[in-house]
């Protein structure tokens, strides 16, 4: 009997349930491989059909990633940092700014090793009394070795990486609704399970992965907005 479908239905099961952390890589098919005791062809099968059914989404490069069985489509762009600073009733709190070593799912998602030097920047933007947008940021370390000895509660860390000699010539990002999660909800201060938006963003330099960022946005204070030639 194919092993197959087991796989397919129980890592349905877990992708349904949260089992996998929103941003971060479904185990390798290797390691499912291993899991299953089967073929990495039976593995990669099973990822297949979860992905023709909407439930993940590869990523080349970084690995699988969960959709919440979303369906994808459209062009979006998002307002630059320096954009939401200039108002006077916006603020950004920096929560965390520090090096820390890569885990193997970010070290995948960067291109790295783990262990690797990562600068890990948390951060929350409010205007006025209102939190609306949460940043979870994480950069290679060796390739802007300075930033964090820059202000990064009132700085771009795009404009920053490019002042401090990084080429940034590409972005890659993923918009979807979800249920936010205690900690997410704690900082947004709305209750557990609320609606909201996950941004996901993966910046290159020279092709290599510089940095990659979550954004959870308050749903009920966002609206994204667009025009483009049909």
């Amino acid at each position: 009997m194919a092993k197959y479908p087991l796989i397919k239905t129980t890592l349905k099961d877990r992708l349904l349930g949260g089992h996998y952390p929103e941003g971060l890589p479904l185990p390798s098919e290797p390691q499912l491989a291993r899991e299953f005791e089967v073929s990495r062809m039976t593995a990669r099968r099973a990822i297949d059909e979860l992905e023709r059914e909407g439930y993940v989404y590869r990523v080349q490069g970084a690995g699988t990633f969960p959709t919440g069985k979303r369906f994808r489509q459209g062009v979006f762009r998002v307002r630059p940092f320096k954009e939401w600073a200039r108002h006077p009733d916006h603020r950004t709190t920096v929560l965390r700014a520090m090096q820390i070593e890569a885990t193997p799912e970010i070290a995948i998602i960067l291109q790295i090793e783990a262990g690797d030097p990562v600068i890990f920047v948390h951060r929350l933007r409010t205007a006025g009394d209102e939190a609306l947008v949460i940043e979870k940021r994480y950069i290679n370390a060796k390739m802007v070795p300075e930033l964090l000895e820059r202000n990064l509660a009132v700085e771009s860390i795009h404009e920053t990486m490019v002042s401090l000699g990084l080429p940034l010539q590409r972005v890659e990002q993923n918009l979807e609704a979800v249920n936010l999660r205690q900690e997410e909800a704690d900082l947004l201060r709305v209750p557990l399970g609320t609606a909201a938006f996950l941004l996901r963003r993966t910046t290159y330099s020279d092709n290599k992965r510089a940095s990659y960022a979550n954004y959870w946005v308050r749903g009920d204070r966002y609206a994204f907005q667009d025009s483009f030639e049909p």
